[in-house]
């Protein structure tokens, strides 16, 4: 084998190595793939934290093994600007430290260990989003960024950096017009999903209360959302008219089953005793994305209804 055939050999090889990866990660983004309409994704609620500390690498390694979809993970800024995975803005609940993480940086909490459950501490360290977002990249699972929304341009530098932007997606409350005078075209490539509140329950500090209805209509016209997380505190026509909103503007509806507020009182401790009266009445309700604190429950669930969705 001469040189110039064994050079044009390692450019194949090289090409074909890129063009490999680049079809993994576009496999990783279902909503391009396609979702069927009798299919549900599940996601995990700070990963499978029932196994593992909450926010952890090992709690979303767990939700992989266990068919999960999508991960829904916390974001905290360090006084030094750095993103870590955590859903409180203090250390004290899930690790071994003390403090607002808005005063400590991140070389003072890497020393730290997350807490299990139980409040016990375990080996695990307290991820930055750049580790879980190259542990993530190429495998089968996307991440949900909660708490993101104050940092979406910094989120967006780092799923530019990482490779891992098919895998991402941010949500919020701000209005459409807001949120598209803020960051203009730089969600063109990353999913972004409103979160539509009933006027008279939130669990966010509000300066506007604002009408779902119009809510939904305009992120429909301006930004043509693939889903809607959509928070049902009670079942009545409203509620049903907002879901109708949705489909109507062929894009998919997410409900969590986390707590009763969020779900009409359908949530997955229920569910557990009685899995068609409440997980099924989400999906009769037009869920094509169920969020739950009970991931191997729900997926043995919609698994035994064909429900599942697999790709």
């Amino acid at each position: 084998m001469n040189h110039y055939t064994f050079q044009n050999i390692k450019k194949i090889s090289c090409l074909l190595g890129f063009l490999i990866t680049q079809i993994a990660l576009a496999q990783t983004n279902y909503f391009k793939q396609g979702i069927p309409k009798d299919k549900i994704l599940v996601v995990a609620h700070r990963g499978d934290w029932r196994n593992y500390p909450e926010n952890s690498v090992k709690a979303i390694e767990g939700a992989i093994k266990l068919g999960v979809d999508i991960v829904e993970i916390d974001l905290q800024k360090t006084k030094d600007g750095q993103l870590i995975v955590m859903h409180d803005k203090k250390l004290d609940r899930t690790t071994t430290g003390k403090g607002e993480i808005s005063e400590v940086s991140l070389a003072e909490i890497k020393p730290l260990f997350l807490k299990n459950g139980a409040g016990m501490p375990t080996r695990e360290k307290v991820p930055t989003l750049e580790e879980v977002l190259n542990f993530v990249k190429g495998k089968r699972i996307m991440l949900n960024l909660d708490k993101g929304w104050d940092f979406i341009e910094q989120v967006r530098l780092l799923t530019e950096k990482t490779g891992t932007t098919e895998q991402i997606i941010l949500k919020g409350n701000k209005k459409a017009s807001e949120l598209k005078k803020e960051v203009g075209q730089k969600l063109d490539h990353i999913i972004y999903m409103p979160m539509v509140w009933p006027e008279d329950y939130s669990i966010y500090k509000r300066d506007e209360v604002l009408n779902p209805a119009e809510y939904i209509r305009d992120f429909s016209k301006i930004f043509s959302p693939v889903a809607y997380e959509v928070i049902i505190k009670d079942d009545t026509p409203k509620a049903d008219e907002l879901l109708k909103l949705i489909r109507d503007a062929h894009a998919m509806i997410w409900i969590n089953a986390l707590w009763p507020e969020l779900c009409a009182g359908h949530d997955d401790d229920k569910a557990i005793d009685n899995p068609d009266e409440n997980w099924g009445w989400m999906i009769r309700k037009g869920a094509h994305i169920i969020q739950t604190d009970r991931p191997q429950e729900l997926i043995r669930y919609l698994k035994s209804k064909n429900l599942k969705y697999e790709n």
